[in-house]
């Protein structure tokens, strides 16, 4: 008898999300952290004087470094929740739901943070509306 794949998803649906949020958290700080040599590249522009300060400033106005604003937030936002989600798992909260925790706190919560967030940064940064 052949398995078919909605009883595999069944079965192993929640098996694997502590390595998923391992995973998830280990990329988002390395992405974070690129972002910090990038922000701190753009402030050392001021030692070299105020135009070359507003130059930079100008390139982080176009669309595409809108679009990547916003990536950084969904970036900070996911990373944030699950450091919450693992700094209570590691203090003997919640435990035993950390599965359920990870996919309704980080997941969940976080897309509802990320919309709220997101949206307006895309209408007006974007599309100019």
């Amino acid at each position: 008898m052949k398995p078919d794949v909605a009883t595999a998803v069944r079965k192993y649906r929640w098996q694997f999300s502590g390595m998923v949020a391992h995973v998830i958290q280990r990329a988002t700080g390395v992405l974070l952290l690129v972002y910090l040599f990038l922000h701190v590249l753009t402030v050392n522009k001021l030692s070299q004087g105020p135009e070359a300060f507003n130059q930079a400033l100008a390139t982080f106005k176009s669309p595409l470094f809108k679009v990547l604003e916003i990536m950084l937030l969904g970036t900070v936002i996911l990373h944030a929740l699950n450091g919450i989600r693992i700094t209570l798992i590691d203090l003997g909260v919640g435990h035993e739901r950390q599965r359920q925790l990870f996919w309704v706190w980080s997941v969940g919560l976080g897309a509802v943070i990320f919309l709220a967030g997101g949206i307006p940064i895309f209408l007006a940064g974007v599309l100019k509306l």
